[in-house]
């Protein structure tokens, strides 16, 4: 099931010290080897079997979240940029790295509380609305 309880942090600036001697290139590796790490953990997923499961994953995760008008009208943005009205492609595409660290924070609220905060949902809306210019 879903993990409200993991924190995202493959996009946090601590990830890196000032002192590190690494280029932009060895950040950007790392930070994806992070975010597939988040991902993993987030949606419970083992190695074994990877994300061989990722659209019966998907397909729970959105039953949990078809009552929240908000998500569903991200996920429907989200969908949009790629010409498609499906709003499980769109939480699939919120679930991208762009996304996931923002997503990942409505969720948890809304799986724990059946609410999101105007703040968080907002923040989200704005990053689709600036990832489509």
């Amino acid at each position: 099931m879903y993990n409200t309880k993991y924190e995202c942090r493959y996009h946090k600036d601590n990830v890196f010290l000032d002192t590190d001697e690494v280029t932009d290139n060895e950040k950007d590796y790392i930070r994806n080897i992070l975010y597939s790490e988040d991902l993993s953990n987030i949606l419970n997923i083992d190695d074994t079997y990877g994300f061989d499961n990722f659209d019966a994953i998907i397909s729970d995760i959105y039953k949990q979240l078809m009552h929240s008008n908000e998500l569903r009208e991200c996920m429907r943005q989200a969908a949009a940029t790629i010409i498609s009205e499906n709003e499980e492609v769109g939480l699939c595409l919120l679930f991208s790295y762009d996304f996931l660290f923002i997503t990942h924070t409505c969720i948890c609220e809304y799986l724990e509380t059946s609410e999101i905060g105007n703040g968080k949902i907002q923040l989200l809306k704005n990053k689709i609305n600036n990832n489509n210019k």
